[in-house]
């Protein structure tokens, strides 16, 4: 396994750039809060013109230990200068989540929530005061301009018709995905796996 040393971060990124022809967008480094360093190291990175994404899914040991909450990493991206459309939050949905002890042994597993994602753009419009129409593009135009997905992202003609709409309290009122209504007045319409 290649380790790099906890002061590189990003240098083999950065130098691969520096000394080729490959552009700096071609790389999304995540998990970019996991750590104070790191996160500032992001800031750095983003101002060149590459893509930064933050992680919410997360455990309370993981902030104790100096993980930088997504609300609060993306209100002091805004505020060191980075342009909003450098910054994604992804949510390691349904994937998983290791808890390690001191030594680097696994000592437990849980399970990243896509609920995540709505949870930390609400915290940063109301805990944070980043603008809603600011703080919505981390997980809907910006992701979808990352990852070429043309008819994702933003209200469109021609793109596809997924919509969220929320109450004056930020709450998910209505879903709609592929025009389909999937939730209307906070219950669910469709229901199950593959429905």
């Amino acid at each position: 396994m290649f380790m790099l040393a906890t002061a590189d971060h990003l240098k083999v990124i950065e130098q691969v750039v520096e000394q080729t022809d490959i552009p700096i967008r071609q790389f999304y480094p995540t998990h970019m809060n996991r750590n104070l360093h790191l996160f500032e190291a992001g800031i750095e990175y983003a101002k060149k013109g590459g893509w930064i994404d933050f992680t919410t899914s997360s455990i309370p040991k993981f902030l104790e230990e100096g993980e930088v909450k997504c609300s609060v990493a993306l209100k002091r991206m805004l505020e060191a200068g980075v342009d909003i459309g450098q910054i994604t939050f992804t949510s390691d949905g349904q994937a998983s989540l290791p808890d390690f002890d001191k030594n680097g042994e696994l000592i437990g597993l849980q399970i990243g929530q896509v609920s995540s994602l709505y949870e930390a753009v609400k915290e940063a419009v109301l805990s944070e005061g980043v603008p809603l129409e600011v703080a919505i593009r981390v997980i809907t135009s910006n992701p979808a301009a990352v990852l070429k997905l043309k008819q994702k992202g933003r209200i469109e003609a021609g793109c596809d018709a997924d919509l969220v709409l929320l109450d004056d309290s930020l709450e998910i009122d209505t879903v709609i995905a592929m025009g389909k209504v999937m939730v209307e007045n906070k219950l669910p319409i469709v229901k199950g796996t593959f429905e």
